[in-house]
């Protein structure tokens, strides 16, 4: 409670009280929603899990938080999908919200690759309760390095919500790039909050366009095409 206090007067001091209660309200409504929306499919994804497993010791990557219902919904809204080729990959998967809407529209392929183990394992569960709702028939959690795994050469779609930085981020990044190289394509990434690292840290002028900006709950989510 000290830490949460202590989170809205900084926000307030910065931003002022009008936005930062706008912003509480935004985030209570879609955490409301959020918890609806996991009980209508019978699955747990909306806890944040701080508590990192002593195999993620690196401090750039970040703390579970699933990306809420709307930003995932207002983000696919803007993008021209064709349903028979888009592979669709979550980058930082956690308890599999992202795989499981992803897999609720008619892609070829969903893909979540998660590094924690107990997270993979939750998303393993919340996938086979929610299943029966899938359009897409072949959906896949890998549990896996980010930097290590080989990004597959058809994959489209990417989705990050802000799972890493540093290091971490430049060498996945670094993957993407290499993967359009050799098998070349239109790649798309989503990029949940690219603010607070994504911009900041990567050079990603030089390879992707950024096509939309648009307000969440999260604060902002982009929309990025590789050139």
């Amino acid at each position: 409670m000290i830490t949460l206090a202590g989170n809205i007067i900084k926000r307030i001091r910065t931003e002022g009280p009008a936005k930062t209660f706008r912003l509480m309200k935004a985030r209570s409504r879609a955490l409301v929603c959020a918890l609806m929306e996991d009980q209508r499919r019978g699955v747990s994804t909306s806890r944040i899990v701080k508590d990192q497993e002593p195999e993620i010791a690196d401090p750039h990557c970040h703390y579970y938080a699933a990306t809420d219902y709307e930003t995932f919904h207002l983000a696919m809204q803007h993008l021209e999908i064709n349903p028979a080729k888009e592979v669709f990959v979550d980058f930082g998967s956690g308890k599999g919200r992202i795989v499981i809407l992803a897999a609720e529209l008619p892609l070829r392929r969903v893909i979540g690759v998660e590094f924690s183990r107990h997270l993979h394992l939750a998303g393993l569960e919340n996938l086979a309760v929610a299943r029966s709702q899938f359009k897409c028939a072949d959906v896949e959690l890998i549990h896996a390095d980010a930097t290590q795994w080989e990004l597959p050469g058809d994959a489209t779609l990417l989705f990050f919500f802000n799972p890493f930085d540093g290091a971490v981020l430049a060498k996945v990044c670094e993957n993407i790039r290499r993967s359009i190289a050799e098998s070349p394509r239109t790649v798309r990434i989503i990029y949940v909050r690219p603010d607070k690292f994504f911009e900041k840290e990567i050079a990603w002028q030089e390879w992707l366009t950024k096509k939309v900006e648009l307000a969440c709950v999260e604060g902002k989510v982009a929309i990025y095409e590789s050139k």
